[in-house]
């Protein structure tokens, strides 16, 4: 009798264990949740050299060609990220042993390098350390042996012991593709959205997205960051100020080209005012939303996993 009910915390602690691997494994390979997701926020500066890279001073609204910019990219090195996954089974108290809450932590470290005029010469580049954070929830249920992604937070970034408190607080979009009514809307990275709720986009659509931020700080600018997710297709395009933290801008969809149904990230990047100036005193500022969005047909499948 006592060997028999000795291996019974046994065999629940193996099972336990088998199913936190897969849950790691689903995790590190989706499309939804993978490191790309993560990494994308390190993106080089590969926006348009005409006034792609900045932003407006002055005016509200602008021709990208008129603008005032400043050039900028976090550089992240190999072993830059840092990853865990921590995972509760159940998801929640009185849940069954079938649902899991997944936190995904990113610890992001590298170097902010920006200048303000690339027409200078010699070229002047400030450097500043980055250390950032990355938080995203995922539920999963299990199913056929399986575990499936259900529902996920968007990937919230913000700076480890920052000099002022910045943050994204709002985040919306329209595309010409859905009902003049549709629009999507997030109030909170805390947000758990299933696959059918994320921003679906056909191929070609034009998007308006708007991004609202907030400060006890000085002000800031905020960039859009889309592509496929891998190389050669990822940007980053400037918004357009539309008040003091306040922010728009038309996002295309397209210019990476489609093949199929795919996951495709996006982040919203609001960076301190200081931050891009050119003075290596300036402490390093910065927050942003990730948002997976889908590009497909309106006959076709949303993508699985």
């Amino acid at each position: 009798m006592l060997l028999v009910f000795s291996l019974v915390p046994l065999g629940c602690t193996k099972s336990s264990e088998n199913d936190e691997e897969a849950i790691r494994t689903l995790l590190n390979s989706s499309a939804y949740t993978n490191e790309e997701q993560t990494r994308g926020y390190g993106a080089d500066d590969s926006t348009p050299t005409q006034g792609g890279g900045g932003f407006l001073a002055g005016s509200l609204y602008d021709g990208y060609d008129t603008i005032p910019f400043v050039r900028f990219r976090r550089f992240i090195p190999a072993g830059g990220i840092s990853r865990t996954i921590v995972i509760n089974i159940p998801a929640y108290p009185a849940y069954p042993d079938t649902t899991a809450l997944a936190t995904i932590n990113s610890d992001i470290q590298g170097k902010f390098l920006n200048c303000f005029d690339t027409t200078t010469n010699p070229l002047y580049v400030w450097r500043k350390s980055v250390h950032d954070q990355a938080v995203r929830k995922v539920y999963l249920t299990k199913h056929d042996n399986r575990w499936h992604v259900r529902k996920l937070s968007p990937l919230e970034f913000t700076t480890v012991d920052p000099a002022y408190e910045l943050r994204v607080v709002e985040l919306s979009a329209h595309a010409t593709s859905w009902p003049v009514s549709d629009t999507f809307c997030l109030i909170t990275a805390d947000t758990l959205l299933t696959r059918d709720e994320l921003p679906c986009f056909v191929p070609a659509d034009t998007v308006t997205v708007w991004v609202t931020a907030t400060t006890t700080g000085d002000s800031c600018w905020a960039f859009l960051h889309h592509g496929r997710p891998k190389w050669p297709f990822r940007w980053r395009r400037p918004y357009f100020k539309t008040g003091t933290m306040t922010f728009e801008r038309t996002w295309h969809i397209g210019p990476e080209g489609y093949e199929r149904p795919q996951v495709r990230p996006s982040g919203h990047d609001a960076i301190g005012w200081s931050t891009l100036l050119g003075d290596s005193s300036k402490p390093y500022v910065a927050a942003a939303w990730g948002v997976p969005y889908i590009v497909k047909n309106p006959d076709e499948q949303i993508p699985e996993e």
